[in-house]
């Protein structure tokens, strides 16, 4: 038994813990899970199948921590890279195919074909649009300051819509559209094997289907998705993060418990839409069933129910939360400036916000210290205040977009104290 799937039974068995083997931190490891299928264990994972006509890439990774996916794959195979298909448009999964095209060119050999769903045009040309946005929120979400956005992207060749049989050699990979964390997704079945490479539909946690800073997302039919992949036969099972799942029982098992953890979800969320019920309320009344959350993957440590819930929401309802003043909403400044007067002063309103902390409420505390922000963004009281806040929900969030923004706010106040960097080791 390899490496990696030794450590994959252990946590599913809970012998090993899923928070201390994080999903998104990237081991470099590689290993072969299937004949001729290897497993790149990497910021998202890829992977390379052996072919009578060169290697088959399943994703392309990107570079990370000065490694690039070539160097990686070449511990692998000298074998040229014959085709690479992308489960969807994220820049982890398909940025390093700019080295791996780079490679072929050198070598004087045939790019390799990539091929991927219709929609990852659109989804790559918003990245270039938004690529001053995209690196900030990149650098915030995986603490990451020194990260760098790509320039260029490598898009496909070969553009399917719904279901695409990509052939070499004797080898069959059959590309199944399905939205599900964008709309340009797709899950990819390998008969030689029984692999299943799910990509982004089975990160080992709860599923992102609401990334604050994100497109929409499809939590229905992501579950969908699911459940026919449940039903492939599959034996070896490639996430799109995370460490492979090995057995048809073990799959079909985390497969189908995804899917009912997001139905859950989306329908307790659906009714409450029906109902009129505010965004705010369906935040605080949807949750996740009991019985699944606490499955080793599905723990909230990337992404969080309650932004499943914003995304049901937005998408199904569009983004008026049912609050009227909302609608055409006064700017945080003035609602500061207007909250500090009636608080009778900038320093009242910081005590206040200071015992909502001191007292446990951190979520009200959260919100008296925007609105001192907003109306005194330099006061030194306001941010030691807001630096202690944010860093204290930081510390006490698992989940790792949701410590990101709270770590950005937290860094944010202490650079307007002078304070920049005291903290960077957390």
């Amino acid at each position: 038994m390899g490496t990696i799937r030794e450590l994959s039974e252990k946590l599913l068995s809970g012998e090993a813990s899923i928070r201390e083997h994080h999903p998104f931190l990237p081991s470099g490891e590689l290993e072969e899970i299937a004949d001729g299928v290897a497993f790149f264990h990497w910021f998202a994972n890829f992977s390379a199948v052996k072919t009578a006509e060169g290697l088959v890439m399943v994703d392309t990774g990107m570079t990370a921590g000065g490694t690039d996916v070539v160097a990686m794959l070449r511990r692998y195979s000298p074998a040229r890279v014959n085709s690479a298909i992308y489960t969807h448009g994220d820049v982890d999964h398909v940025a390093g195919m700019h080295a791996i095209a780079l490679e072929a060119g050198k070598n004087r050999a045939a790019r390799p074909r990539v091929v991927g769903h219709r929609a990852i045009a659109a989804h790559l040309d918003r990245y270039r649009r938004t690529a001053a946005y995209d690196l900030a929120v990149h650098r915030r979400q995986f603490a990451s300051r020194a990260a760098e956005w790509p320039a260029e992207f490598v898009y496909p060749d070969t553009y399917f819509d719904h279901q695409f049989n990509l052939a070499a050699g004797s080898h069959r990979f059959e590309c199944h559209y399905a939205r599900g964390a964008t709309d340009d997704s797709c899950w990819v079945y390998l008969p030689q094997g029984k692999v299943l490479f799910a990509g982004d539909f089975i990160i080992w946690a709860a599923p992102a289907a609401g990334n604050p800073s994100g497109a929409l997302c499809y939590a229905r039919e992501w579950a969908e998705a699911l459940r026919a992949m449940a039903k492939s036969g599959a034996e070896v099972m490639v996430p799109g993060h995370g460490l492979p799942v090995f057995g048809a029982i073990r799959i079909r098992q985390v497969l189908n418990e995804t899917a009912e953890y997001l139905q859950s979800i989306y329908d307790q969320a659906l009714k409450l839409l029906n109902d009129g019920a505010p965004l705010d309320i369906a935040l605080n009344e949807v949750t996740p069933p009991a019985a699944l959350a606490d499955r080793p993957y599905l723990r909230a440590i990337y992404d969080e129910p309650e932004y499943i819930v914003r995304n049901v929401y937005r998408l199904e309802g569009g983004w008026y939360d049912g609050r009227p003043s909302h609608l055409k909403p006064a700017t945080m400044a003035e609602q500061g400036q207007e909250i500090t007067a009636l608080a009778g002063g900038t320093s009242q309103l910081v005590a206040r916000a200071m015992s909502r902390f001191n007292a446990g409420d951190l979520k009200l505390a959260a919100h008296l210290i925007d609105w001192a922000y907003a109306a005194a963004p330099d006061d030194p009281a306001v941010n030691h205040a807001r630096m202690q806040m944010y860093g204290t929900r930081a510390e006490q969030s698992q989940a790792l977009i949701t410590r990101g923004v709270f770590k950005a706010a937290q860094h944010e106040s202490a650079a307007k104290i002078g304070l920049a960097g005291a903290d960077e080791k957390n």
